[in-house]
C-alpha cells in the first residue's frame, strides 16, 4: 500500500528535484506534517534542508501577521465591546459568557466564509421584527420585546468593534485572519522566500480558503493535490464527494484544472477488503472489543505499525487505553488527557462547592458555616492527604471527620472547626487558608495559589520517601493549573470589571479547564496510533479500528449553537448540517480508502430517548459497496454475553475456611445476641458480613434525628428515672416526680449526638417534642397500671434496668456464649415480667406461633425469637423462676395495650417446657452455624433485603 503522502513526496521529487526544500506544503492538520517529514527522508535518502510543513491555520496565521487569541481572550474582549456598544446592559460576566461563546463562533464562520456582516446582521434584525410584528399595531412592545430586538439590532454594532478592536491589538481569531489574507495572498505570500506553495490533502474548503488558493494558483505562486477515489467522486449520490465534483465541475478551480494534480483511485472499487461491522451494548463493551482486536492484530502480523485505533468518540479514550494488552510496547495517543478529568481539577471544584454552598446558604451574611457534606468530600479526598504529606507521614484528618459525623455536625463555623482541630493543631495550620473566607474573586484565586503550592509541597515530600516514581504525574497537573492561575491573573489585570465575583472566576476557570489537555508523549511514528476521526486526515493504514460508528456521533448530528437561522445560512454560503455530513462521510472513506483489515464498531444501546442507532454510513457501506466491489468481503457481527441460567446460579455465598471458622469460634467465646441471631434467621449471608467479617456502614451526618437516636434517647431516659427506684416497691408518687425530669433528661440525652442549637428547631425539635410526648404517655401509663396493681394488692417491683443477660450451651464439643440486654425486668404481685421498650409497631402476628420450627426459619418471627431469648436466658440466671414469666414489649404507639406478651400455641406464660423446646431451636441454629459444611449464602426471599445495609455488594 503506497499512502497518500507517499505518493505526494514521490511526486514532488519527480517534479521539483533538489529544489524540494524551497518549497511549502500546507496540510489540512499538524499530524501530517510529521508523517510527512519521515516519508520526505526515506524517498530523497541523502541530507538536505527541509521544506517548510505548515498546517493550514499556521498557514494563515503567518501571513495574516497577526498574534492568534485563545478563547478566553476573545471572549473577554467581546465582552468590553458589549459593554461600549450597549451600555445599558447590565449582565455580568459569567451571565454573557453563556451566549458571548455562540457569537464568536459565529463571527468566526461569518469571517472564514467572507461574508458582508452588515447584510447578514441587518437581514437577521428584519427577520427578528417580523417575528414580533402584530397585526394590532396599536398594541405597544412590552420591554422584553424592545430588548429582545435590541439585541438583534446591535449585533452588526458587536461585530464591527470586535473586529476593530482584536486588530488594533494586532490580535485575531482564526476566522479574521482568514478573512484579512484573502484579501491579499499573493502579496503576503511573496514576502516569504517559498519557490511554491503545494496545498495537498484538502476536502471542503472554506470560502476564505477557496479565495486564497486560487488568487495563488492563479498567480503561480501554488498548486493543489487532492486524494479522492472514484467510488465517491463519481457517484453523484455519494455525498462524500460533493466538495471535490464541487471543485472539479462547478468551483472556481475549474478554470486552472491543468494546476489541480489529483491522485483519483479505485481502491474502493477494486482492492480486497475484510470489513467487520460489529455491534456491541455500552461503550466499554466496544472498548473491550477494541482491545482484543489489537492483540488478534498483533498475534497474526507481529505489529502494529500500520494499525490506527479512531475514536468519533473521544471521551473513550480512556476505557480503550486501559482495554488495550498489557504487553503492548509501542503506543501513540495523539489526542491529550482533558484536564477537567483529573484529580486535581475535582479537588478543586471540592474546594469551590465547599465556599460557595457556605455563602449560598449564609445569603448576604458576611460569615459563613460549611456545610458537612462539602466540609467531609474534601477532608476525605485523597489530595487532602497529599497536601499534608511530611517525611514522617503523620498527619490526618481522620479523627476530623469522624467527629463530624458521630458528633452530627451539620454546620461547622470557624470556631467549629478551631475546636475540631485543636487536637490536630499541624493539620489545622497547614489547611486554615482553606477555610478563611471569600470576599473576593481575589481571595478565591490566592486560595487555589496557596493549594497548588501545599500540593506540590506533598507531593514532593511523598516524592523523597519512596524511590520511585520522581516524575510524577501529579506535579504535571499542578503545573497545568499553575499556569491556567497566571492566566486569570493577567486577566483580572486587563479586564478589571469583569472578574469581579467568585462565581464568574469559577466560570472562566472551568471554561479553560475545559479547554486544556496535557499531552501524551511517546513515539508518534512506532506502533498502534490511537487518534480522533479529524486527526485521520490525509494518513493511511492498513488496519483500522473505528469506534462509536452511532448517529450523532458519525456524522455529528444536526444540533448547531448559532445565532443564524438555517435559512440565512443557506443563503449567504455559510455551512449547514448537510455539508457537515458530507465532510464527516469524506473523513469515513477516506480513511477506509487504502485500508484493508477494517473493524466499525457501534453501540446497539440507544440513549433514553431512543437515538443513537448505529451509523447510517455503516447501512449504506453493506448495501452499495459489495455492489460496486465484488472483493470486498463484509460481515456483520452482534457482541452477545452469555446470561448464566439461574437454575444453575447458587447465587452468592461463601465458604466457610478455616479462617472463618476460627472466626466463629472467637464469636462463639464472645456471644451471639439476639439482634445477631435474627440476622442469621434472616440472611445467613447478612450474617457473615456483619457479625463475622466485620462490615459496617459508613458513618455519615445525620441532619434530622434518625429512629434509633431517638430510641436510645428514650430508653436512657427511663432509665436514667427508674434507676433509683430498683429494687424497691414502684409508687404513683415516685412516677408522678419523675415528670419533672424528662425534658432536662431528653435535652442531654439528645446532646451527647447534636448540639443544643441543633435541636432547637425544624425537624429535630419536632423529634424532641415526639420523645418529649412517648415518655410523658407512658409515665401516664405506668401510673394507671401502678394504682391498679395498688388496688389489686400487687405490688410494682423493678428488678433489673438494662439487665445483661448471658448463659452458656454445648455444641458439640464447643462451649458458645448467648448474651441479652433487656431493657427492663419488673414483677407485678407473682408474675415476672422481661420487657422490651420499641418506638416502632410490634403487630400481633410477629408475637404468636403454634410451630416450633417457625421460630427458627419465619423471618417474621423475629420480635418472638428475641423475646424467648430473653426469656430463656433470665431463666437460666434464675432457674428457681419455672412459672409465671412473661417476655413482651411495650410499644410507645400502642400504650393501651400494655405489654404484648410473646404467645406460644396461645399461652402468654412461659415456663419450664417450653424454654427447653425453645432451647432445643436454638441448639438447632446454632449447630448450623458453626458447621463447617454450611455455607453463608443469601437469602432467597428478596423481601429482606430491602433494608439491608449489604445489598449492593449482593447486587440485590
Amino acid at each position: 500500500m503506497q499512502s497518500f503522502l507517499e505518493k505526494t513526496v514521490e511526486y514532488l521529487y519527480k517534479k521539483y528535484g533538489d529544489d524540494i526544500s524551497d518549497l511549502c506544503i500546507v496540510l489540512p492538520n499538524r499530524r501530517a506534517g510529521l508523517f510527512l517529514k519521515t516519508h520526505l527522508s526515506k524517498n530523497l535518502k541523502k541530507t538536505f534542508w527541509s521544506p517548510e510543513i505548515l498546517a493550514t491555520e499556521d498557514f494563515v496565521a503567518l501571513l495574516s501577521e497577526l498574534q492568534p487569541a485563545d478563547s478566553t481572550t476573545l471572549l473577554f474582549e467581546l465582552y468590553e465591546t458589549v459593554k461600549k456598544c450597549n451600555p445599558n446592559n447590565s449582565e455580568s460576566f459569567d451571565e454573557f459568557s453563556k451566549w458571548g461563546q455562540i457569537l464568536l463562533s459565529d463571527f468566526n464562520e461569518i469571517d472564514r466564509y467572507l461574508i458582508d456582516a452588515k447584510q447578514l446582521f441587518g437581514n437577521l434584525k428584519n427577520i427578528k421584527e417580523l417575528e414580533t410584528w402584530s397585526l394590532n399595531s396599536d398594541e405597544p412592545l412590552t420591554d422584553f420585546q424592545k430588548q429582545y430586538l435590541d439585541f438583534w439590532q446591535l449585533l452588526g454594532t458587536y461585530y464591527n468593534d470586535f473586529v476593530e478592536r482584536t486588530l488594533v491589538k494586532k490580535h485575531a481569531y482564526q476566522g479574521l485572519a482568514y478573512r484579512v489574507v484573502a484579501a491579499d495572498p499573493e502579496v503576503r505570500a511573496s514576502k516569504h522566500p517559498w519557490k511554491k506553495i503545494i496545498f495537498a490533502g484538502f476536502n471542503a474548503l472554506n470560502l476564505a480558503e477557496e479565495i486564497i488558493i486560487e488568487k495563488l494558483v492563479d498567480a503561480d505562486k501554488a498548486e493543489i493535490i487532492w486524494d479522492t477515489d472514484s467510488y465517491y467522486v463519481n457517484d453523484p449520490n455519494q455525498e462524500a464527494g460533493r466538495f471535490i465534483r464541487k471543485y472539479n465541475e462547478y468551483g472556481r478551480f475549474k478554470k486552472i484544472k491543468e494546476r489541480n494534480t489529483v491522485f483519483e483511485e479505485t481502491l474502493l472499487s477494486n482492492e480486497k477488503k475484510k470489513i467487520t461491522i460489529i455491534g456491541a451494548a455500552k461503550n466499554v463493551a466496544q472498548a473491550k472489543v477494541a482491545g482484543s482486536l489489537v492483540t488478534e492484530i498483533q498475534n497474526v502480523q507481529g505489529h502494529l505499525q500500520n494499525t490506527a485505533l479512531v475514536l468519533a468518540d473521544e471521551n473513550l479514550l480512556f476505557p480503550v487505553l486501559h482495554s488495550l494488552p498489557e504487553k503492548l510496547e509501542d503506543i501513540n495517543v495523539t489526542m491529550g488527557y482533558p484536564l477537567k478529568n483529573t484529580p486535581v481539577a475535582g479537588f478543586f471544584d471540592l474546594v469551590f462547592n465547599l465556599h460557595e454552598n457556605a455563602k449560598k446558604i449564609a445569603g448576604d451574611k458576611p460569615n459563613y458555616s460549611f456545610y458537612h457534606t462539602d466540609l467531609v468530600k474534601l477532608l476525605n479526598h485523597s489530595y487532602t492527604a497529599i497536601a499534608l504529606a511530611d517525611k514522617d507521614n503523620h498527619l490526618s484528618v481522620k479523627s476530623i471527620v469522624y467527629t463530624i459525623q458521630s458528633r452530627n455536625i451539620v454546620f461547622a463555623a470557624q470556631s467549629t472547626l478551631e475546636k475540631l482541630f485543636s487536637q490536630r493543631p499541624q493539620e489545622y495550620l497547614l489547611l486554615k487558608p482553606l477555610f478563611e473566607h471569600w470576599r473576593s474573586a481575589s481571595d478565591a484565586l490566592n486560595c487555589v495559589q496557596y493549594v497548588i503550592e501545599l500540593l506540590k509541597d506533598g507531593i514532593i515530600a511523598q516524592q523523597n520517601s519512596k524511590e520511585e516514581n520522581k516524575s510524577s504525574l501529579e506535579l504535571e497537573y499542578l503545573f497545568s493549573f499553575t499556569k491556567i492561575v497566571k492566566r486569570i491573573q493577567v486577566l483580572m489585570t486587563d479586564y478589571p470589571d469583569a472578574i469581579e465575583d467568585v462565581k464568574t472566576l469559577r466560570s472562566v476557570l472551568n471554561q479553560i479547564v475545559r479547554g486544556s489537555t496535557l499531552p501524551f508523549y511517546g513515539e508518534p511514528l512506532m506502533g498502534l496510533q490511537v487518534m480522533g476521526m479529524l486527526e485521520t486526515r490525509t494518513l493511511d493504514f492498513e488496519n483500522v479500528i473505528l469506534l462509536s460508528c452511532n448517529e450523532d456521533i458519525l456524522p455529528s448530528g444536526k444540533a448547531v449553537n448559532s445565532f443564524i437561522p438555517y435559512e440565512l445560512k443557506r443563503f449567504f454560503g455559510l455551512p449547514t448540517y448537510s455539508d457537515k455530513d458530507a465532510i464527516f462521510a469524506y473523513h469515513f472513506y477516506r480513511l477506509l480508502q487504502r485500508a484493508k483489515n477494517i473493524y466499525l464498531l457501534y453501540n446497539t444501546e440507544s440513549d433514553a430517548l431512543g437515538s443513537g442507532e448505529r451509523s447510517r454510513f455503516l447501512t449504506q457501506l453493506a448495501y452499495e459497496l459489495p455492489k460496486v466491489n465484488p472483493n470486498v468481503v463484509i460481515t456483520e457481527q452482534l457482541l452477545s454475553i452469555p446470561v448464566k441460567s439461574s437454575a444453575n446460579s447458587d447465587g452468592l455465598h461463601v465458604v466457610k475456611t478455616p479462617e472463618i471458622i476460627e472466626k466463629l469460634k472467637q464469636k462463639s467465646g464472645s456471644g451471639f445476641s439476639p439482634s445477631l441471631l435474627n440476622k442469621y434467621r434472616n440472611c445467613s449471608l447478612e450474617f457473615y458480613f456483619h457479625g463475622i467479617a466485620g462490615l459496617q456502614e459508613a458513618e455519615e451526618v445525620e441532619e434530622t434525628i434518625g429512629a434509633d437516636v431517638l430510641g436510645n434517647v428514650i430508653h436512657g431516659v427511663l432509665e436514667e428515672l427508674y434507676q433509683p427506684f430498683v429494687n424497691n416497691k414502684l409508687r404513683v408518687e415516685d412516677i408522678k416526680a419523675m415528670k419533672g425530669k424528662v425534658e432536662e433528661l431528653a435535652v442531654k440525652g439528645f446532646e451527647k449526638n447534636y448540639s443544643r442549637a441543633e435541636i432547637s428547631y425544624g425537624k429535630n425539635l419536632l423529634t424532641l417534642k415526639v420523645a418529649l410526648k412517648f415518655i410523658s404517655n407512658f409515665l401516664d401509663a405506668e401510673i394507671a397500671a401502678v394504682s391498679a396493681a395498688e388496688k389489686r394488692g400487687e405490688p410494682v417491683i423493678i428488678k433489673a434496668l438494662e439487665e445483661k443477660l448471658t448463659a452458656e450451651m454445648m455444641i458439640g464439643t464447643a462451649t458458645v456464649t448467648i448474651k441479652g440486654t433487656a431493657d427492663r425486668i419488673d414483677s407485678i404481685g407473682n408474675i415476672t415480667r422481661i420487657v422490651d421498650y420499641k418506638t416502632g409497631m410490634a403487630a400481633n402476628n410477629e408475637l404468636k406461633f403454634d410451630d416450633w420450627d417457625a421460630i427458627r426459619t419465619d423471618t417474621n418471627l423475629g420480635k418472638s425469637f428475641q423475646l424467648l431469648m430473653y426469656a430463656y436466658l433470665y431463666h437460666k440466671m434464675n432457674p428457681h423462676i419455672t412459672e409465671n414469666l412473661q417476655s413482651g414489649i411495650i410499644t410507645f404507639r400502642e400504650l393501651s395495650a400494655g405489654l404484648k406478651s410473646v404467645k406460644v400455641n396461645g399461652n402468654t406464660y412461659l415456663d419450664s417446657e417450653t424454654l427447653k423446646e425453645f432451647e432445643s431451636q436454638l441448639q438447632t441454629l446454632l449447630t448450623e452455624i458453626l458447621d463447617p459444611s454450611k455455607n453463608f449464602i443469601q437469602s432467597e426471599d428478596v423481601a429482606n433485603c430491602i433494608y439491608c445495609s449489604f445489598k449492593g455488594i449482593c447486587n440485590r
